[in-house]
C-alpha cells in the first residue's frame, strides 16, 4: 500500500509540475510566438470579412457594437451585436438573397436570430438585455449578455 500511495503521489507531483509549466508566463509568450503564419491570417481575414459585413447585418436588425480578437490559443474573434430594430423574416431572406455571395453573413444572421428567439423567451426579471456576442474560432459560440436595469 506504501509503494501505491508513493506512485500516486510521484504522478499527481509530475501532472502538477507540467500544468504549471504551460501556465507559465514565459510558455504562453511562447506558444503564442509559435502561432502559426496561417492562423494568423485566417484570423484577420475572417475580422476583415465580417467587418465589412456590418452594414448589411444592420439591415437585418442589428447593429455592431464592438470587436474583440484574441490572439491566444486558439485565436478567435468575438463581435458584439445590439438588436436595434425588428426586421421581418421576408426582408431578412429578401436581404440575405441579395448577398447570397457572403457564405459568413448567412451564418452570422442565423445566429442572430436563433439568439435573439431565445432572448425572447427569456424572463428577464430586474435584468435587460444588453447584446449578443459571436464568437468566431476553434469552438464557436454565442453569448447573450444582460446587465441589471438601471
Amino acid at each position: 500500500m506504501k509503494d501505491f500511495l508513493n506512485k500516486v503521489t510521484e504522478k499527481v507531483t509530475e501532472a502538477k509540475d507540467a500544468v504549471a509549466d504551460t501556465l507559465s508566463m514565459d510558455k504562453l509568450a511562447e506558444k503564442l510566438t509559435s502561432i502559426g503564419e496561417a492562423a494568423k491570417e485566417k484570423t484577420i481575414n475572417t475580422a476583415n470579412e465580417v467587418i465589412g459585413l456590418t452594414p448589411i447585418i444592420e439591415e437585418v436588425g442589428f447593429k455592431t457594437t464592438g470587436i474583440s480578437v484574441t490572439m491566444g490559443l486558439p485565436p478567435d474573434i468575438t463581435f458584439h451585436f445590439l438588436k436595434s430594430s425588428d426586421v421581418s423574416p421576408e426582408r431578412r431572406k429578401e436581404i440575405l438573397e441579395q448577398h447570397k455571395d457572403k457564405a459568413l453573413l448567412g451564418t452570422i444572421v442565423k445566429m442572430l436570430v436563433t439568439t435573439d428567439e431565445y432572448r425572447e423567451k427569456l424572463k428577464l426579471g430586474s435584468f435587460k438585455f444588453s447584446n449578443i456576442d459571436i464568437c468566431i474560432g476553434l469552438t464557436p459560440g454565442m453569448t447573450i449578455q444582460l446587465v441589471p436595469q438601471s
